[in-house]
């Protein structure tokens, strides 16, 4: 009988490559974590040095208390007739007080407890105390009763008339509130580093995405634009080759086919052009010139040299002057306008690009299919209405001037592109 094994689906792949803003969140990712990492490697060696601290100086105050008391109740014993007396520790609050005090004899059959007050001193087994009083020196230890620490410390005293140890003094203290106050410090001290390493961690994600936005930003437009500019590159070198391949096939084509070829070669010829242009500017090898310039003049101008039959051109412009590049505005107008005659039209007839020229505003409108009221940067290269490097170049020159390129629909149907330029001071 054969038994069959289920069968286990595969997990998709991870891409090996990461995009290059995937990666830059990535970073900041990792370095708010790295900055977390080292908040909580500082505040864990902080509160471990501060507990310790807190451990000793605790631990000295019970010695310096233990041993005043034992020093006190020392100083208390006198001796009457040969004899011991305790009289005047019943009256004094140093013997009486919250640290316990046991005082025993010596005698030859052993310590003998001649005063004791027990204070909140936990229940201790008389034979340790015995213990601690027979060993004649001087002694401190930390004993357990009742699940309950105690520190201890014995101290001899000797007799009045022959110097020698007449006995112990045996003093102690209940540890458990010094225990409970270092526990709740060590608990204080956990909460305040967990919340300041949340608090840190966050911050330093905001400053991380703050301090990573401009160059995300920049990433962001520089692939997209990347991106327009290989298609738009691509096409053209496309129909060039096909051209040439059936020209070559078919002789008789080769006059339409070279005409092809030129308005490819024109179409990527732009195309380099503006790209050229743009990465000198990015680069820094040329600057972005600020002067005044009849703006309508310039839109007139280009679209008397890219509008021809059977194409037309419909124009309606006010004197305006403008503030910026004349070169840049100019590559961006062109762009616009072979925008509006490539795709500003309805099936095989001419396209009609209007021009509207007032108040630094420059609109080119079509009556191809509209794309609605949506932000330029959304029009990608694939889109349906064609729309790629061109107008990348074309709101890149406006970001250049501090103005605006807005595309939304036409009152009349199809697509209106608005160039918004500075106009410029009253000075110039």
């Amino acid at each position: 009988m054969r038994t069959f094994r289920p069968i286990r689906r595969r997990r998709p792949a991870r891409p090996a490559h990461l995009h290059t803003t995937g990666r830059l969140a990535t970073l900041r990712f990792r370095l708010a974590l790295l900055l977390t990492a080292l908040n909580v490697v500082g505040l864990a060696g902080m509160g471990a040095v501060a507990l310790a601290v807190d451990r000793d100086q605790r631990a000295g105050l019970v010695r310096a208390e233990l041993d005043r008391t034992a020093r006190t109740t020392k100083a208390l014993l006198a001796y009457e007739s040969g004899a011991l007396s305790v009289d005047r520790l019943y009256a004094d609050p140093a013997s009486t007080g919250p640290t316990a005090v046991f005082v025993y004899e010596g005698t030859r059959t052993g310590p003998r407890l001649v005063f004791a007050h027990p204070a909140a001193l936990p229940v201790i087994a008389p034979a340790v105390l015995r213990g601690l009083a027979r060993d004649g020196g001087e002694r401190a230890t930390t004993v357990t009763a009742a699940g309950r620490d105690a520190r201890l410390l014995a101290v001899p005293f000797p007799h009045a008339v022959t110097g020698a140890v007449a006995g112990t003094i045996v003093v102690g203290t209940d540890l458990g509130p010094v225990q409970d106050a270092h526990r709740r410090l060590g608990w204080t001290l956990f909460a305040g580093g967990t919340v300041f390493t949340a608090l840190a961690g966050l911050g330093g994600l905001l400053l991380a995405r703050r301090g990573t936005r401009p160059a995300l930003e920049a990433i962001g437009q520089q692939e997209r634009f990347v991106a327009d500019a290989a298609h738009e590159l691509r096409t053209p070198l496309t129909v060039i080759r096909t051209q040439a391949e059936s020209a070559l096939k078919d002789p008789e084509r080769q006059a339409q086919a070279l005409r092809q070829v030129v308005r490819s070669a024109e179409r990527l010829g732009d195309s380099v052009e503006a790209l050229l242009l743009r990465a000198r500017l990015v680069a820094g090898l040329r600057e972005v010139r600020r002067e005044p310039f009849r703006l309508d003049q310039l839109a007139e101008e280009v679209v008397a040299e890219n509008v021809q039959p059977p194409h037309t051109a419909l124009v309606s412009t006010e004197p305006t002057v403008a503030h910026g590049d004349p070169v840049l505005v100019r590559i961006a107008l062109r762009n616009l306008v072979h925008n509006a005659v490539r795709h500003g039209r309805t099936g095989t007839g001419p396209a009609v690009v209007t021009l509207d020229v007032r108040d630094g505003e420059v609109r080119i409108g079509d009556r191809g299919p509209g794309p609605g009221d949506r932000p330029v940067r959304r029009f990608g290269t694939g889109a349906p209405d064609g729309t790629g490097l061109g107008l990348s170049i074309a709101g890149w020159v406006a970001e250049l001037h501090d103005g605006t390129l807005r595309l939304d629909r036409a009152p009349a149907g199809g697509t209106r592109a608005t160039l918004t330029l500075p106009t410029p001071p009253p000075s110039a």
